[in-house]
């Protein structure tokens, strides 16, 4: 696609990533601006967000200890099963939990309505897929209506390992079945096909040791999932003490898309 025939809202990438306890299924993606609108040029945003991503790392280094170059994950900070300390040494417990809510925080350098995250539980189908997949699938229809309403093309990229999102997305990239907050469409029908019409290219993957976005994508969908474990009366005594299913409260307010779910405001999909 020629430059001069993007979408004149510009080009966004789209980076996600899930987490799970085999019985609730959590994906999350970050929106980032990578390409601006003009008529003349087109404006590179993406190196910004980039450089406001690494002052961020520095941020939780300078105050946490917690080196830049180390891969932050979600799971690995909350439990303390980590070397995030100098000398490879963990960090654990209250400081490990204040370390994450810190982390989530300082994510106001990423735009209004770039982080949402869907999920269900084991037994919800959705088109015929559960789990992970059911969740894309949905994430998926959001993502092109945000793009379709915004006048923007977009990227996405996973973290490695799950090869079934690129033959899901190729799919969607054809037909995506998708209902109406109405309850209806115009002709009646309760969904009509809208495809990733808006969706450049593949769907891409990316080691998430080298993207802090997908880091960042894996720090929401961790939290989310302690979040809706809450809610569900699964959370360990431990989780409870740590308080972390108050994490995702963390997240800037701003930044979530609460456009996802009109009954919610909290950025979450609760797909039933």
């Amino acid at each position: 696609m020629a430059l001069k025939n993007l979408p004149d809202k510009g080009l966004l990438t789209y980076y996600a990533d899930e987490s799970d306890d085999k019985k609730t299924y959590v994906l999350s993606s970050v929106a980032v601006p990578t390409l601006g609108a003009s008529e003349v040029n087109v404006p590179i945003e993406w190196d910004m967000y980039l450089n406001a991503a690494q002052e961020w790392r520095r941020k939780l280094r300078d105050k946490f200890g917690i080196p830049v170059r180390k891969e932050l994950k979600g799971s690995k900070l909350a439990t303390g099963r980590n070397a995030y300390q100098p000398r490879g040494k963990r960090l654990y417990g209250q400081k490990a939990i204040d370390a994450y809510a810190f982390a989530l925080r300082e994510l106001s350098f990423l735009p209004d309505a770039s982080i949402f995250s869907v999920t269900c539980e084991r037994s919800y189908s959705l088109y015929g897929h559960t789990r992970l997949e059911a969740a894309l699938y949905a994430m998926l229809q959001r993502m092109q209506r945000k793009c379709s309403g915004e006048r923007r093309a977009a990227l996405i990229f996973f973290d490695e390992g799950h090869g079934e999102y690129r033959r899901l997305f190729r799919q969607a990239k054809k037909h995506l079945p998708t209902g109406s907050k109405q309850g209806a469409w115009s002709d009646g029908k309760a969904t009509k096909s809208v495809p990733l019409t808006h969706m450049l290219k593949d769907a891409n993957f990316k080691d998430s040791k080298q993207s802090l976005f997908v880091q960042i994508a894996d720090l929401v969908a961790y939290a989310t999932l302690m979040k809706l474990r809450l809610e569900y009366g699964r959370l360990s005594e431990r989780e409870k003490r740590l308080s972390v299913a108050t994490l995702h409260d963390e997240i800037p307010r701003e930044t979530l898309n609460e456009r996802v779910d009109y009954s919610s405001s909290d950025g979450i999909k609760r797909l039933k």
